[in-house]
């Protein structure tokens, strides 16, 4: 840590830190925090999103799709190499995404767009394997688009570029690690007037204001719904989750999930006698001393239960090996998750629920609440391939686009639903009245085209798709389809040439390819 001289009078200590030259102090809340800030150091948070350092070689073969990957570091940093059907490529690692905890998993960017590499690290078996999401893919490749959702939960504060799928600034992110403000809120007014109130203390909020800091990345559900005009960027701690967006879930659902912390502790015994006072910081200090233990977490269950439990627990015993057992989640890849539940004794895995009804976390305010969960539907049902689900929402939706006929969501939703339900030129028509409410937006000209060529109306595809590309020129699901649009039309070269084209933009990043 540098060195501080004393303040003039009337200017704080922690003001100061506006005006010490960049490098002086090793973190901006050090200074009046030493204890807090070097105790997270210890926490998994603080190791959330990293460069890539040394990371260990390795070498394996995707299962059912042969494609091979070779993973190497040398002094210019860490590379992954594909080789599948004679082709090879190489691409660098611009970032590690998570903690090392349970795994690791990449980032590479290509000019100012992050996508995810198919590569995970195991930490419990000290191996490479193919990244959750991966597995079933017949030629994982570079290509998985990584939006702001995707990354929010494991940096500071990504620099997303509004309107975009997966492009952001240079830097992408003015905050790698998970920081301060994640969880005690914008740190300006605090600098001004350093007292007690000026900044988010979590643990003296209302229960359902300091569930949601936790909540906002800890709890997925089944789809996560952004309320009007919001994006998930702008929950600020000391808020109810819902006053951004809401959460829903499957009603009785109990399936083990990677973010599913909250809605399994929810269903505990201890937190359901609590009255609300067990919460994520009972037993989880995101300011540790020391890296937490088991004998961490069993000395918090003893503050509840010592002397209760007879000579069947004896002081000193494991409550974590017996009562949160570590389970594989069902969409965890090769790794095991502690469960939640705190149960009694340990319990078989429990298959997903087949129930198709979907319940708020926390309902929004009212104007929200039809409006939020036929979306959900929606969404669930195309990500389960539900038929039903996918009915419901449309449905819900087209009574709610007469309260909120430009509402850009709905109208998103039920232009999806129309594509889906081969009812393109209806879909067409609300892709068209997104496009006219927001403008310039490399999304919406796709949605437009991808509508005009199941319409027919191939040459208005290509204009759509064109201009997709213009917007943003790594926009691979609007190439995609516009080569099927060139197909169409007959113009063999021309798709041809689009695939170069995109091929030789993929590799202006830092990768090599070769046949």
């Amino acid at each position: 840590m540098g060195q501080w001289f004393r303040p003039p009078p009337g200017l704080s200590r922690c003001a100061l830190i506006l005006l010490v030259p960049l490098g002086l102090a090793a973190h901006p809340c050090e200074s009046c925090h030493p204890k807090e800030v070097a105790g997270y150091a210890h926490s998994s948070m603080s190791r959330s999103l990293r460069r890539p350092g040394n990371e260990p070689g390795g070498t394996f073969t995707a299962d059912g799709s042969g494609t091979r990957f070779t993973i190497r570091s040398d002094s210019r940093g860490t590379w992954q190499r594909m080789e599948r059907a004679g082709e090879v490529s190489e691409y660098q690692v611009e970032y590690v995404i998570g903690s090392g905890t349970h795994a690791a998993g990449y980032l590479i960017q290509i000019g100012d767009h992050l996508f995810q590499s198919p590569v995970c690290y195991y930490t419990n078996r000290r191996a490479y394997d193919l990244a959750p999401g991966f597995e079933r893919l017949t030629e994982p490749d570079f290509t998985r688009a990584v939006g702001e959702e995707c990354v929010l939960c494991h940096s500071g504060r990504p620099l997303h570029v509004a309107g975009t799928v997966n492009q952001y600034a240079r830097p992408a992110f003015a905050e790698e690690a998970i920081s301060c403000e994640r969880c005690h809120g914008a740190a300006e007014e605090h600098l001004r007037r350093p007292a007690p109130g000026s900044i988010v203390n979590p643990a003296k909020l209302a229960a359902a204001a300091r569930d949601s800091i936790c909540e906002q990345c800890h709890l997925a559900g089944v789809t996560r719904i952004l309320n009007p005009g919001m994006d998930f960027v702008q929950f600020r701690p000391g808020q109810r989750l819902e006053e951004v967006f809401t959460v829903y879930r499957r009603a009785g659902a109990r399936a083990f999930k990677v973010i599913s912390h909250a809605e399994q502790l929810a269903l505990s015994a201890c937190a359901r006698n609590s009255q609300g006072k067990l919460w994520c910081g009972t037993c989880h200090d995101p300011h540790p001393q020391a890296a937490a233990t088991w004998q961490t977490y069993s000395a918090h269950c003893r503050t509840c239960h010592e002397g209760k439990l007879g000579g069947s627990h004896p002081n000193g015993a494991n409550c974590v090996s017996c009562h949160m057992t570590r389970r594989q989640a069902q969409d965890g890849g090769h790794t095991v998750f502690t469960d939640h539940r705190i149960t009694r004794r340990p319990v078989l895995d429990e298959p997903g629920s087949q129930s198709e009804g979907l319940v708020a976390w926390r309902d929004p305010e009212p104007a929200w609440q039809a409006r939020n969960l036929a979306l959900a539907y929606l969404n669930a049902g195309i990500s389960g391939r539900s038929p039903t689900q996918i009915v419901r929402g449309y449905r819900m939706l087209t009574e709610v686009q007469k309260a909120m006929p430009s509402d850009i969501g709905v109208l998103k939703g039920i232009g999806r639903a129309l594509l889906l339900g081969k009812e393109p030129l209806e879909a067409l028509k609300a892709f068209e009245r997104v496009l006219q409410l927001t403008p310039n937006s490399a999304t919406s000209e796709e949605d437009v085209g991808v509508a005009s060529l199941e319409s027919g109306e191939v040459e208005k595809a290509a204009s759509h798709l064109e201009r997709a590309l213009e917007l943003d020129p790594l926009q691979l699901s609007a190439a995609t389809a516009l080569e099927a649009v060139y197909r169409r039309q007959g113009d063999s070269t021309k798709a041809a040439a689009l695939r170069d084209r995109m091929r030789r933009r993929m590799e202006s990043g830092p990768m090599r390819s070769s046949q």
